[in-house]
């Protein structure tokens, strides 16, 4: 983040946005999307059913399946499974990185994921989320369960402080989605079961602190200067593309094409 000492030409360059933690059932409902300004470099958000706003994500689980579905360049799709659900990332040519590291997950395997979400419509006018890769790698079952705790005390964090922390996100959320989010503090509450339930939680180790450096802190100070609300100056549009304009972004303009059957998939698991 600049520091108010910089020089205009510092300031210039977009810094990122700090990663959240976010389990798959709360990503998957969280399709409603926004900017603060009208600057066409401005990050895109979107609204979290907990209250606050997301520009880039880490997630981990299980990547059970990995598919190409493009038909003109490789555009990968992989299925990862966290406790709670299920995420779709999708990296095509412009996620060169991320594609290089996902060609080399063998599922079933752990991975933490860092990206950012994406929503598109699909024909019948439906919104679903999907994740655009950054860094993808594989990691050991205590590394993937440390996650789980973290996301889980992020996501009560959320849904007990984000209307005095985000207040105007989180009434914006609550206006967009009809709830206050605070049902995913029983998605924290059945992750942690499951994860007790297993006997498997082993403390965050230095490797685990590592790979995660950059994402939630315990104020997630936005890089833009602002607060962690939407601004009031203008009115706020949604940023959702269609299916096939996604699809162009991420380097695939036969993805309007494709089949995404899958990514409907947004049930508690």
């Amino acid at each position: 983040m600049a520091e108010a000492g910089n020089t205009a030409q510092e300031t210039d360059v977009p810094s990122r946005e700090v990663a959240k933690r976010v389990f798959a059932a709360e990503m998957n409902r969280a399709t409603y999307t926004f900017k603060t300004s009208q600057d066409e470099r401005a990050p895109v958000y979107v609204a979290l059913p907990t209250g606050e706003r997301a520009n880039r994500i880490c997630i981990a689980g299980t990547v059970t399946e990995i598919e190409d579905v493009g038909e003109n360049a490789e555009y990968l799709r992989a299925r990862v499974v966290d406790p709670t659900g299920t995420f779709w990332v999708y990296a095509g040519e412009y996620q060169a990185d991320a594609l290089k590291q996902l060609r080399k997950v063998q599922p079933p395997e752990f991975v933490t994921i860092v990206g950012k979400p994406r929503t598109y419509k699909t024909d019948d006018g439906s919104v679903n989320v999907s994740i655009v890769p950054e860094d993808v790698g594989a990691v050991s079952i205590e590394t993937r369960n440390a996650w789980v705790y973290e996301t889980a005390a992020r996501t009560l964090e959320r849904v007990h402080t984000a209307r005095e922390t985000s207040p105007k996100v989180a009434t914006l959320a609550r206006e967009q989605y009809g709830h206050d989010g605070s049902s995913f503090a029983h998605v924290a509450a059945y992750a942690l079961q499951d994860l007790l339930e297993a006997g498997t939680h082993n403390p965050v180790d230095d490797a685990h602190e590592e790979r995660l450096s950059g994402t939630d802190s315990d104020i997630d100070t936005p890089t833009d200067g602002t607060t962690d609300d939407v601004d009031e100056s203008q009115d706020i549009e949604s940023e959702t593309p269609s299916q096939a304009e996604l699809g162009r972004q991420l380097g695939d303009p036969s993805a309007g094409n494709l089949e995404q059957g899958h990514a409907h998939d947004h049930s508690v698991e």
